[in-house]
């Protein structure tokens, strides 16, 4: 699918306005305006009308929108029963809100002796949950629907759509937490 050059401007408003001015990505001031643009994405209950129909049962990942000067892109995944990520990091800010279905999302620390992921928290993550890091917090996470429905939902990573395949800088290991008795 050839990417879309825009969002429909009479859905989308001033949606990526606000992105095209501080799409560096590399500050906190990109990261919080990438929450701000989730935020109005997720409520547009029509947002994604004009997308054909994801593929029952594959991860899909679609772009919606891409940055003129190839700076960021905005992008719906449709994650169906079962469908989890790698335990991963980011080599850019990763700003993401759920639109449809739940997503658990599980937070881990890296050990710096061994280079492993060590659990340190889960959530369930519902629609409109915004989350995400600027880059250089390093988040590390894992995501997973365990719902019955296919869950969606959109992502502003701030890199070049037409330079990398996708956002993951680094996978991890997973080793289960330590817990003292």
């Amino acid at each position: 699918m050839a990417p879309m050059s825009r969002i429909d401007a009479q859905r989308s408003g001033e949606v990526p306005r606000g992105l095209l001015e501080f799409s560096t990505g590399l500050n906190d001031a990109f990261f919080s305006l990438a929450q701000r643009t989730l935020r109005s994405m997720l409520g547009d209950g029509d947002l994604l009308t004009h997308l054909p129909a994801l593929d029952p049962g594959t991860f899909t990942r679609r772009l919606l929108f891409a940055d003129p000067v190839n700076r960021f892109g905005i992008w719906v995944l449709g994650w169906p029963p079962g469908c989890q990520t790698p335990v991963h990091n980011h080599h850019c800010s990763c700003a993401y809100g759920v639109y449809r279905g739940s997503i658990e999302e599980i937070l881990y620390s890296v050990d710096l002796q061994s280079g492993a992921a060590v659990e340190s928290g889960r959530s369930m993550r519902r629609p409109g949950y915004i989350g995400g890091a600027p880059r250089g917090l390093n988040l590390v996470h894992e995501m997973l629907n365990r719902g019955g429905e296919t869950a969606l939902s959109i992502h502003i990573y701030a890199y070049p759509p037409g330079e990398h395949t996708d956002s993951i800088d680094r996978r991890f290991t997973a080793r289960p937490s330590t817990q003292e008795t």
